[in-house]
């Protein structure tokens, strides 16, 4: 079961993927303040992983996805998977890479700015790297 630290980011990627226009379809868990989201199924799984939430963008008919990751979860091989895995997926008709939102605590940006760095990901277009304030995690 995901801890409320990892649902708090959940939140705050989903908002962020709002906020760009994309419609939320798929979240998994529970969240505080996570709304209809919480009534949504979780993501499908790709490459026998699966995204915390994914949304399509109703104008484009883009996807997009998102990843919260606690201080503890950001450096680890199934982060580093998941990582590779959604920031490659690509739309069939234009080719262009779909949206990938990682939300961590704020303190933990550079943790996982050294991870895309170390993946050949730091100049990543389509990866948005979030952090959430840590007094807003504490406070969760």
């Amino acid at each position: 079961m995901p801890s409320q630290s990892h649902q708090s980011l959940l939140l705050w990627a989903a908002r962020r993927m709002v906020s760009d226009g994309f419609s939320v379809t798929g979240y998994d868990g529970i969240s505080e303040q996570g709304g209809r989201w919480n009534g949504l199924s979780p993501p499908f799984p790709m490459a026998g992983v699966r995204p915390d939430a994914w949304g399509i963008h109703p104008s484009t008919m883009m996807f997009a996805f998102a990843e919260a990751k606690t201080r503890s979860d950001i450096d680890t091989t199934h982060t580093r998977r998941q990582l590779r895995i959604f920031s490659s997926v690509k739309m069939r008709a234009s080719g262009t890479r779909c949206p990938l939102y990682v939300a961590v605590p704020q303190s933990c940006l550079h943790t996982l700015d050294l991870v895309l760095g170390d993946m050949g990901l730091a100049s990543a277009e389509n990866i948005m790297a979030l952090g959430l304030p840590d007094v807003l995690l504490r406070a969760a």
